[in-house]
């Protein structure tokens, strides 16, 4: 009895031992090493998509760094300065800027290149102003208007005296191979950049068309005492005749005419008969009748239909 009581319990501890040891084994040599190598793997797939997600952005931005570098320019600083000089000198004629000048100072250097600071100023009206800042947006090289000053001209209406601040950029040379920025020349590649809402110029006649220095002048706005005073018939075409009472000055105009007095800028739409004008201003129709001031005129239904007289 005492010998199968040991041969029992040698087996047990035999079979304990064994299961322990192959337990061990199972957990030490191959289940752990597996979760291990699991983790890793796992970490490498999620580097791997990282890698991929950065080169897809660098991708990006590469060729994102390629259109402002196409639009810088040139490398060298005094051919970049002078280059860019002629080109505002000659934005300033196209838009007949009366006196325009430019100057400018040597460039500072920052992390992406360097950056050119010009100073322009000139004479002209507001017409020709926003002519000038259309025509400065539409272009696309890295440039920028910093800070812009405007003084109303005495003796000249509507006339102004601007002074701009204008920052130009010149990028660093992407790579020792790169065509761009060109060495001597302006960028003569002009990709689409979107910066102004339309593209056509009289989109935003508009704007010259506000009397934006009235509050600059101070006083009154000269529109506030024009009146509608008569309508005679000049070589048989009705023609109004609109007093200005600060100075007793008469303004004439007939059936298509535009009309400019202070702040009022409108087109003689129709004369009817001898005590009505019908304009249109903003796109909108007005009634005045004579004796009236023009700013107390009647907005005009769209479907109204007038018949000429």
């Amino acid at each position: 009895m005492k010998n199968i009581r040991n041969i029992v319990m040698f087996a047990v501890l035999t079979a304990f031992f064994a299961w322990y040891g192959v337990s061990w084994g199972y957990r030490t040599l191959y289940r752990e090493p597996r979760k291990r190598l699991g983790g890793e793997i796992a970490k490498f797939k999620t580097e791997i998509e990282t890698g991929k997600s950065n080169c897809a952005m660098w991708n990006q931005g590469y060729d994102q760094f390629c259109g402002f570098y196409a639009r810088s320019l040139p490398r060298l600083p005094n051919e970049a300065r002078s280059l860019y000089t002629q080109w505002l000198l000659e934005l300033l004629k196209y838009c007949n800027v009366e006196g325009g000048d430019v100057g400018g100072n040597n460039p500072t250097r920052a992390v992406f290149g360097l950056n050119f600071r010009f100073n322009v100023k000139g004479t002209c009206s507001l017409d020709q102003l926003t002519r000038l800042l259309f025509e400065f947006y539409c272009a696309s090289y890295l440039h920028r208007i910093a800070a812009m000053t405007l003084v109303p001209v005495d003796g000249k209406e509507g006339q102004v005296n601007f002074n701009m601040t204008i920052d130009a950029i010149r990028l660093q040379q992407p790579f020792e191979a790169a065509p761009y920025p060109l060495q001597d020349q302006l960028p003569r590649f002009y990709p689409y950049v979107v910066r102004l809402q339309s593209n056509n110029p009289e989109a935003y006649r508009l704007i010259s068309e506000r009397n934006l220095m009235q509050a600059a002048k101070g006083g009154v706005d000269r529109a506030d005492y024009a009146y509608l005073t008569a309508i005679n018939l000049v070589d048989g075409v009705p023609e109004v005749w609109l007093t200005l009472r600060t100075d007793d000055s008469i303004t004439r105009a007939k059936k298509g005419d535009t009309v400019r007095i202070g702040s009022f800028r409108a087109t003689v739409v129709d004369i009817i008969g001898q005590e009505d004008m019908l304009f249109e201003r903003d796109g909108m129709r007005w009634l005045v009748t004579l004796g009236d001031c023009l700013n107390q005129a009647y907005a005009v239904a769209p479907e109204a239909v007038w018949q000429e007289k």
